[in-house]
């Protein structure tokens, strides 16, 4: 009961000097994080363990204190919502600008923005069982009859309207390509409201693909976008959209 996320050194919340005022007393003594008592912190490992007053508490920024305004991004020094290059919204309330103009994307690649054939979000994620894409956790026996294939985890509500029972093979498709899963239906999934319409997600792991298992499907990677955030390039693959059917 007590295993929780941490940081090094069992770190459980960076930078949690700042929760402090410059004496070491909690701004929130109810929920403190930490708190310093005359000798020495007490609470969560102290984010550096200098006494009070020393030391500004964010230490991988220069000056030590936090901020919202990010120079040399090349996004812009201040933080601004986009939607994903693919999603299911024309506009949305923030600004007048739907997607990050600065995205690293290839010109050339189709994109699914509110197109009636791909109507569902679609995010990609990992289990347990498996290792980022599975080549060497697919050829581990006991790994592979736990997580034999891909699957799609899709809402009670949406298997409905697509027809759909637990554990039979649907098709998945976007606008780069289509592949199999065997369908989860689960109240794990639940549809949303987005600029009031409903909009149904789905779930698919990315571990599948290519030589072994024989069965296991191909990688979820097929369907994504090619996106790039555009200060890490890092890709854009927890947002697109899809059309789920049966197979």
């Amino acid at each position: 009961p007590k295993w929780a996320w941490c940081w090094p050194v069992n770190r459980r919340v960076l930078y949690n000097r700042a929760s402090v005022d410059p004496q070491g007393k909690p701004y929130a003594p109810n929920k403190a994080v930490i708190a310093w008592n005359g000798e020495k912190w007490e609470g969560d490992v102290p984010d550096g363990g200098w006494a009070p007053g020393t030391k500004h508490p964010f230490i991988m920024t220069v000056n030590g204190m936090g901020q919202i305004f990010g120079p040399g991004r090349v996004d812009g020094p201040l933080p601004e919502y986009y939607e994903p290059l693919e999603c299911p919204v024309i506009e949305h309330p923030f600004s007048k600008q739907l997607h990050s103009p600065t995205a690293l994307h290839f010109a050339d690649e189709k994109k699914a923005v509110c197109d009636p054939r791909f109507p569902f979000v679609c995010s990609t994620y990992r289990v347990t069982e498996h290792w980022q894409s599975g080549v060497m956790t697919r050829w581990t026996p006991w790994l592979i009859e736990a997580e034999p294939q891909i699957f799609v985890e899709m809402s009670p509500d949406l298997a409905k309207m697509r027809g759909i029972a637990n554990g039979e093979k649907v098709i998945v498709e976007s606008e780069r390509a289509s592949l199999w899963a065997i369908a989860i239906v689960t109240p794990r999934l639940k549809p949303f409201m987005v600029m009031g319409q409903t909009v149904h997600q789905v779930g698919l792991p990315w571990h599948y693909g290519w030589v072994h298992p024989k069965d296991g499907g191909d990688s979820a990677n097929l369907l994504t976008p090619s996106v790039g955030d555009p200060n890490t390039g890092i890709p854009e693959t927890k947002a697109f959209m899809v059309n789920v059917k049966k197979a």
